[in-house]
């Protein structure tokens, strides 16, 4: 049977890309897996929102302690829209049990870009992240 729970509410500040780099934004949320070497799916499906970007959009990411999940789909939002709709889905296979710190990631991915205010759940309707752990 999989284990289910999820994330607290992730809005909470504005961010800034300044070049780049992945950078963390929304709240940081705690993560405790119950089983060794099992796989932990972690996905957001919400709103997102960006005051204003240079180059062709902003992607998302789920993480947990800031390393890149084993498999990924990439949430975005692309030049022409300001806030919208995301959905990104992290899976990490083989994690051992034990506490991780789980954050959603932010990148302006084209050369010279950058983005500014971005918020995740603007709206504040307490959008979270679910959360499954597979037993084998």
């Amino acid at each position: 049977m999989p284990v289910y729970t999820q994330s607290p509410s992730l809005n909470d500040n504005a961010y800034d890309l300044p070049n780049q780099d992945w950078t963390a934004v929304g709240r940081e949320f705690t993560v405790t897996k119950k089983f060794d070497n099992t796989p932990i799916e972690l996905e957001y499906s919400g709103r997102a929102q960006v005051e204003s970007m240079s180059g062709y959009g902003v992607w998302f990411q789920i993480r947990l302690n800031n390393e890149v999940p084993t498999y990924f789909s990439l949430g975005s939002l692309i030049s022409t829209e300001l806030q919208g709709e995301i959905s990104t889905k992290s899976i990490y296979l083989d994690l051992p049990a034990g506490t991780y710190t789980g954050r959603i990631y932010a990148q302006s991915p084209n050369p010279g870009s950058s983005a500014k205010g971005i918020m995740i759940d603007p709206g504040g309707w307490d959008e979270t992240v679910l959360i499954t752990e597979f037993e084998t």
